[in-house]
Order: structure tokens, then sequence, then C-alpha cells
């Protein structure tokens, strides 16, 4: 009996000891991006460059992404602002009749950002690939990095993994706050550690 009690409370404590580890993941993320975030374009310090991360939009009247306008007003405020000089928009554009860095572009355009301010990165299909391949792909030594508040702490982490000076520009608030983005995000967030894990051991 001893021995099927100790089998019992030993399945029993998995599942509680691996969400616990989520939910510290989660924090240490928060904590290392923490100091680096700004919610102000005109208190940001200049960086030659600006990264958006990934958002999409749609045909007019077909459905409204307020995280895509809120990062295009971001990104407008930061470059209006003599912030940066350069725009790198990036994301997927892998699925038909949905181009996030195109979609990006034409957003700014319309914005009076001038064309050769901004680099369509079609090769940003996750936030990892986004933050590395600024750095390897278009050589930034320091960026500005403007995403929602969630994405935005994770994205400093990787940037702070991979030795690129960044700092953040909340393009807050989200037009909502489901559970499944919250969700979705702890994943993102263990991913993004594995993902870490797994950037030393190609770089050893």
């Amino acid at each position: 009996r001893n021995k099927l009690r100790k089998i019992l409370i030993t399945i029993l404590l998995i599942p509680v000891v691996g969400i616990l580890l989520v939910i510290l993941n989660y924090r240490m993320i928060s904590f290392v991006a923490s100091g680096n975030i700004y919610t102000d374009s005109s208190k940001l310090p200049f960086h030659e460059t600006t990264l958006v991360l990934g958002a999409g939009s749609s045909p007019e009247g077909l459905w409204e992404n307020d995280s895509f306008n809120h990062r295009m007003e971001a990104a407008a405020a930061v470059y209006d602002a003599g912030k940066t000089k350069k725009i790198i928009v990036s994301g997927m554009s892998n699925r038909e009749f949905y181009n996030e860095p195109n979609d990006m572009k034409a957003a700014l355009l319309l914005a009076g950002i001038p064309t050769h301010v901004i680099y369509p990165d079609h090769g940003g299909v996750r936030t990892w690939n986004s933050v590395e391949r600024a750095q390897n792909y278009y050589k930034c030594k320091s960026v500005i990095i403007i995403s929602q508040a969630d994405q935005l702490e994770r994205a400093l982490f990787i940037a702070r993994c991979i030795n690129l000076d960044a700092i953040g520009l909340a393009a807050d608030p989200l037009h909502y706050k489901h559970r499944y983005w919250t969700f979705r995000e702890y994943l993102a967030r263990v991913k993004c550690t594995l993902d870490y894990f797994e950037y030393r051991i190609r770089n050893l």
C-alpha cells in the first residue's frame, strides 16, 4: 500500500511541478525584459533600426486587427519622432492572401513613411526568427522592437539570449485579452526557452 501511495503521489506531483515550472518560466522572461520596455515613443533613445513583429491586415471591411493597427501606429510614431531611420517589418508570408510584411509595409506607406525606410522581412515565421534575422541577416547591432507587451517581453528575452542590444515599445492596448491568448503565451514562452537551449547548442 505504501508503495502504491508513493506512486499515486508521484503521478499527482508531476503535473503540479510542470505547471509551476511553466509559471516560473513566464515570470522569468518578464523579469529579463523589465526595464527595457517603453510606452511613449518620444522617450525612446535613438536606434537606427526598428523591428516590427508580424501582424496581418485584411481587405477593408472583412475584419479589423487592432493589434496590427496599434503596431503600425507605434512604428509611424517612432519614425515621426526621429527615433529611427530604418524599419524592418518581419512576419509570415506563406499563406495565400495573407502576407504580413507586405500588409505592414502598405500600412506604413499610407502613414507617410518613405518606401526606402521600410524593409519587408518574409523570413520572420516566428518571433525567434524575426529577432535573430535582424541580427544575422540585417546586421543590426541594436534595435527598437515593437509589439504588444506579452510578445514584446518574449522578443526582448530572445534579444538578450543572442546578445542583441534591444529595447521595446509596447503597442498596447490589445483589443482583447482572451484566456486563449494568455494560455498560448505561456506555451510560447516554454518554446522560447527550449529555442534558447537549441541556440546555445548550435553555437557551441
